[in-house]
């Protein structure tokens, strides 16, 4: 959802590709449209109202969203710290997670 959302994703963190950056938001955008017919066939306006959802979206801060969705997967641990951690140890990430003491 958050890279449909963007309006100017290459204004965000001084991207500079700009037609690689489109192309992504455009697949995504197609992703989630075909998301909404196939899992919801009964509802044909889901992805349009969706759509005018994501302005507010974009309000919701990143902090909101890891609170929401992660807290009950990974406790306090910032997410951050978990993806940095998934990256340093490889094949050797084990979970339950316990973060490392870096």
């Amino acid at each position: 959802m958050k890279s449909v959302s963007y309006k100017k994703i290459y204004d965000a963190c001084g991207l500079s590709d700009v037609a690689h950056i489109e192309s992504l938001q455009e697949k995504s955008q197609c992703a989630l449209e075909e998301y909404c017919r196939t899992q919801y066939p009964n509802q044909p306006t889901r992805f349009g109202k969706l759509l005018l959802r994501l302005p507010s979206l974009r309000t919701v801060s990143s902090q909101v969203i890891e609170q929401l969705f992660f807290v009950r997967l990974v406790g306090k641990t910032p997410i951050e710290t978990l993806i940095r951690d998934m990256l340093l140890s490889g094949n050797s990430f084990n979970w339950p997670y316990m973060p490392s003491t870096m």
